[in-house]
């Protein structure tokens, strides 16, 4: 069985996964002195490594997989309310610091200090908060999402395997990293996938269709 390579970690929260096929690469001319060796090479199974290489675009499992989209827009809401006291918080703080440039010139020393003593302890408070919020943030997302990624894996190696795909590069990654400087239009697997992935699993809300005007 060939083993299948996924050069690239499926993000997170996504982060994400799809195929598409690149043609077998061509054989390689048998020189004169060679022609016999290549033959008994190629009828007893070649190298092991020839197959297809393709991509695939992580990001758009957010809203391409059903059930993956259907979490995160329920977790998205159970976060909601926190994110809004966070916000409020910041904005508190922010018109703090602009009362003190702007009338700190104007009042005693005194209040001037107050205003100041103020604003640091928000600010600290604040730190805090969103510490907090982007800890428990990252857990829950790793508790929804990682059972989703795992069938998003299993799945994956199948569709190579059915496909003869031998490498599977993360598009994004690989762009970032300087590894993938071109990459036929075919070899993008991620709109395919995305579509075997949710036959597989058809538990999750399809996304709704846009409105029309």
């Amino acid at each position: 069985m060939k083993k299948l390579l996924i050069a690239a970690a499926i993000c997170a929260m996504m982060a994400v996964a799809a195929f598409a096929q690149t043609p077998t690469p061509p054989t390689r001319p048998s020189t004169a002195g060679a022609g016999q060796s290549g033959a008994a090479q190629t009828q007893g199974g070649g190298t092991g490594a020839e197959g297809k290489v393709a991509y695939i675009n992580t990001a758009a499992f957010r809203q391409g997989i059903n059930d993956l989209k259907a979490k995160l827009d329920v977790l998205n809401g159970e976060f909601e309310p926190k994110k809004k006291e966070i916000q409020a918080l910041e904005e508190e703080l922010n018109n703090l610091k602009n009362k003190i440039q702007t009338q700190g010139s104007t009042v005693s020393p005194q209040v001037r200090n107050q205003w100041v003593e103020e604003a640091t302890e928000k600010e600290k408070g604040l730190k805090r908060k969103a510490e907090d919020y982007d800890a428990l943030g990252q857990k829950r997302l790793a508790e929804v999402s990682q059972p989703i990624y795992e069938k998003v894996g299993k799945l994956l190696e199948q569709y190579c395997q059915q496909r003869g795909i031998v490498l599977v590069l993360e598009g994004g990654a690989a762009q970032q990293a300087g590894v993938l400087i071109y990459a036929s239009p075919a070899t993008d697997i991620t709109e395919d996938f995305i579509k075997e992935y949710n036959k597989a699993n058809p538990g999750g809300a399809a996304p709704a269709a846009a409105k029309k005007p």
